[in-house]
């Protein structure tokens, strides 16, 4: 009886995490082509709508997880989502090409990132989390994605007599033409509806396993369910390596963290903030040192990610997994 209930939690939790790639796919897509028909760069395509609809399954998964009173198990995919695009994502996409670093990522968004995600740390790690600190991270990630935006179409509106489209580049998930704004809208629709069945079933499916295990739904959330929700990130970095546009890869990695950080966090946190039980004491200090680290490795071997670093970064993951796993 007990394999049958963990093979329907298992199926629920599969069914879920396939309706959240697929509308992620879909919102992936869309963001692209409304960006190429804005005409912005690359980068910043990477940090904002890209990195805003692979995260959609995160948003989507966690924003059920609040409303259920599963806080914990959105705190946890926060945390593991976050490990995953700085150790995982970056990790694969660097090994298969080194990524270059712009300096306005060295500048801005290295820093950023290492600013909110060890300021998350250090709360997770010493006191409970409060709403309103929630909402100061919520704050701060609404105030750097209006300039970025801003920014953004300041700099396109200064480049007359070029087609929007060049400015781009190709979206690394598809190959064709930019949609047009009907079939944009229709993928934005679509891409929503999936992810929000998607993250009922896959909240609930997990939930249900961390029940049955014994296994703390924080550690259920920045494990296994962090690797499902993060696949979005890594094949759209994978594909874009292999299309040699690393900056929409390294973009879409860090955009994501601060997304996820943020956005999600902020949000979840503001509205149902959740209590640290301890058992996310090393996926919070490891997210902190990763963000950190961020930090040199991106001014060194002439400002790139390279090889070396990806295999450091990868090596690290597998540690930390080993770890959890024994430490379960």
């Amino acid at each position: 009886m007990l394999t049958l209930i963990m093979l329907t939690f298992a199926l629920q939790f599969s069914g879920g995490l396939v309706l959240l790639l697929v509308g992620g796919r879909l919102l992936v897509s869309a963001s692209v082509d409304t960006a190429k028909r804005l005409g912005v760069s690359p980068l910043v395509v990477g940090l904002t709508l890209v990195a805003w609809g692979t995260s959609a399954p995160e948003l989507a998964l966690n924003i059920i997880s609040g409303f259920k009173g599963r806080s914990d198990l959105a705190l946890g995919n926060v945390v593991g989502a976050n490990i995953c695009n700085m150790a995982l994502v970056l990790g694969v996409c660097a090994l298969i090409k080194p990524l270059v670093v712009q300096v306005r990522l060295i500048k801005v968004e290295i820093w950023l990132n290492a600013a909110i995600l060890g300021f998350m740390a250090v709360l997770g790690l010493t006191w409970s989390f409060a709403a309103w600190e929630a909402g100061v991270m919520l704050g701060v990630f609404g105030a750097y994605s209006m300039w970025t935006i801003m920014a953004a179409l300041r700099q396109s509106d200064r480049a007359p007599g070029r087609a929007k489209t060049e400015t781009i580049g190709e979206d690394p998930m598809r190959g064709k033409a930019p949609m047009g704004w009907i079939m944009i809208a229709s993928c934005f629709i679509g891409g929503l509806a999936l992810l929000g069945f998607g993250g009922l079933f896959g909240s609930d499916g997990a939930s249900g396993i961390a029940l049955r295990l014994g296994v703390p739904a924080a550690i259920v959330g920045v494990t296994i369910v962090s690797i499902g929700t993060t696949l979005p990130e890594l094949v759209t970095g994978i594909m874009a390596v292999r299309k040699g546009q690393t900056d929409l890869a390294m973009g879409n990695a860090i955009g994501s963290c601060l997304f996820n950080a943020g956005a999600i966090f902020g949000l979840v946190g503001l509205i149902w903030p959740p209590t640290p039980d301890g058992s996310l004491s090393l996926p919070l200090g490891y997210m902190g040192l990763l963000a950190l680290a961020l930090v040199p490795i991106s001014r060194t071997f002439g400002k790139t990610v390279s090889r070396f670093e990806a295999i450091l970064l990868l090596s690290s993951y597998a540690v930390f997994l080993a770890i959890s796993a024994i430490t379960d």
